[in-house]
């Protein structure tokens, strides 16, 4: 219901008006204490959004290519909230001398007012839209927060993105210099806007102006990216006990249960049954005031009774429980067959697009534009459920690299036809943490352990931080091999199946 449906001229909410409530007044109304500050992070301000072990692979190895998986950006709630019109969802960014100018965000804005009147290339508009031709590029030109739409936050925030990411892998790739063709370079989104916006303002940031005008975006008609592998009954069998496996948490805490209902009742306008008893549309909310640095809701006062606020140990105490749940996931059975059968299309077109990188070199980029169950789809089917993936936070990223090795190994030792796939690896990111070596199928013969490009010791390290560690830690490379041999044949091992359809099929 959130689609974009109209036909609005992508340039004409281009204009903002000031404001000048800060986006971030966070001491402002909430007690800037450690678990307050940790709430926040959930959030992911632009300004902390920094480069992490991304194309830290030192050795005799190339980048050959890079695949990005994204959540959108800083979006308004789901839901109807109260007060919302007084949540501020444009901030700093709607006055450019409140705003960090590393961030290139009101560059940007100037990029695309200027877009469809460039001579130079009158056709790129037209042709870069593709099947998003009449959305909007950018949020609508006002401070208040819309159903479930991107904030000008949300755009700062893939601008980040796309600027740390370039950093990592432009020289490698050849993004910067404008030298990747339109077969270099695949992009999809769902067909939202806050996921088309976001990928917009991603590519802005991480591509040439040459290499932009060569885009052509395409469309998934599915947020886990499916394509020809959605219609999956047996996933909506696991989806629902998945459901009753989480209700069954919820009613185990009832502290949990009465402050939900409480709050629910504050928070939303027009409070039903789901809403109530839904600790995550509670949250989802929550973040809208949280993020935005809104003061957080009272409900008037019924005759005799004292006015109902939420306050911030209810934010603190929900947070806390979701967090807990998150980490029962990665022990649920019914959320990973359910996500490996998500996340089935996704994975083989990836797959189809490494093998096509390891016989022609390309596409060397390709971006997935998508929601928070892509990611948790994905990166759950991997055996990669955590905290962090079964709730990623906005803008949050997954990037699968491929590398090849530059001492190929003998022809003899090759498969049989086409290049040598076996001189070809792979690494996982989440948000900048390597979890190669917690991929499942990694582990074992075949995968390697690329040292340091120097040995370090404790005079190196004494006052280095932790994310400078890690880059200079030893990374694991796993085989193009297992990824193929995974999706080929153990994918459908939990199922007693061996293909899409089988596993698919209802049992009872």
């Amino acid at each position: 219901m959130y689609k974009y449906i109209g036909n609005e001229d992508p340039v004409s909410a281009m204009k903002r008006t000031s404001n000048d409530t800060p986006m971030r007044s966070f001491s402002k109304y909430l007690k800037p204490d450690i678990k307050m500050r940790r709430i926040f992070r959930l959030c992911n301000p632009p300004e902390e959004i920094t480069i992490g072990s991304e194309g830290q692979v030192h050795g005799n190895y190339s980048l050959e290519g890079v695949f990005v998986f994204l959540r959108h950006g800083d979006r308004g709630p789901l839901s109807h909230i109260r007060n919302i019109s007084n949540v501020n969802c444009a901030g700093d960014f709607a006055n450019p001398e409140n705003f960090d100018s590393d961030l290139n965000f009101h560059s940007y804005e100037y990029f695309l007012q200027n877009l469809s009147f460039s001579s130079k290339a009158p056709n790129f508009l037209p042709q870069f839209l593709g099947p998003f031709h009449g959305f909007p590029l950018v949020p609508p030109a006002t401070g208040e927060c819309q159903l479930a739409q991107l904030t000008p936050v949300g755009i700062a925030q893939l601008l980040k993105t796309g600027k740390v990411l370039r950093s990592a892998y432009g020289e490698k790739l050849g993004t910067s210099n404008g030298s990747f063709a339109s077969e270099d370079i695949v992009v999809y989104s769902t067909r939202y806007r806050r996921t088309f916006q976001s990928v917009v303002a991603f590519l802005y940031s991480f591509l040439s102006p040459e290499s932009l005008q060569r885009i052509v975006l395409r469309e998934s008609q599915s947020l886990a990216f499916c394509f020809d592998d959605c219609a999956c009954p047996a996933a909506e069998k696991y989806r629902r006990r998945f459901q009753l496996e989480s209700a069954r948490h919820f009613r185990s805490h009832p502290a949990v249960v009465k402050l939900v209902g409480d709050a629910a009742a504050v928070v939303f306008e027009m409070p039903d049954k789901a809403l109530s008893s839904d600790p995550h549309a509670l949250r989802d909310a929550l973040l809208a005031y949280v993020c935005h640095g809104a003061q957080l809701p009272c409900a008037e006062p019924r005759a005799g009774a004292r006015e109902a606020c939420v306050r911030p140990e209810h934010v603190t105490g929900l947070l806390a429980y979701t967090e807990w749940e998150a980490r029962q996931h990665a022990r649920s059975g019914s959320l990973r067959r359910w996500c490996l059968l998500r996340a089935y299309g996704l994975l083989r077109d990836v797959v189809s697009h490494v093998l096509r990188l390891v016989s022609e070199r390309r596409p060397r980029l390709v971006v997935y534009s998508g929601h928070d169950k892509t990611l948790q789809y994905l990166a759950t089917a991997l055996g990669l459920a955590s905290e962090a993936t079964a709730a990623p936070h906005y803008a949050a990223r997954l990037v699968l690299e491929v590398y090849k090795g530059r001492e190929q190994r003998p022809t003899s030792r090759r498969p049989e036809g086409g290049p040598a796939a076996r001189d070809f690896y792979f690494r996982l990111l989440f948000d900048g943490l390597d979890l190669t070596d917690r991929v499942q199928f990694c582990k074992g013969s075949g995968s390697i352990l690329v040292k340091p490009a120097r040995k370090l010791n404790a005079t190196h390290t004494g006052n280095l931080s932790a994310p400078v560690l890690r880059k200079m830690s030893a990374t694991y490379l796993c085989p193009i091999e297992s990824i193929v041999r995974f999706l080929h044949d153990d994918y459908f091992g939990s199922f007693n199946a061996t293909n899409f359809k089988d596993a698919c099929a209802t049992r009872s």
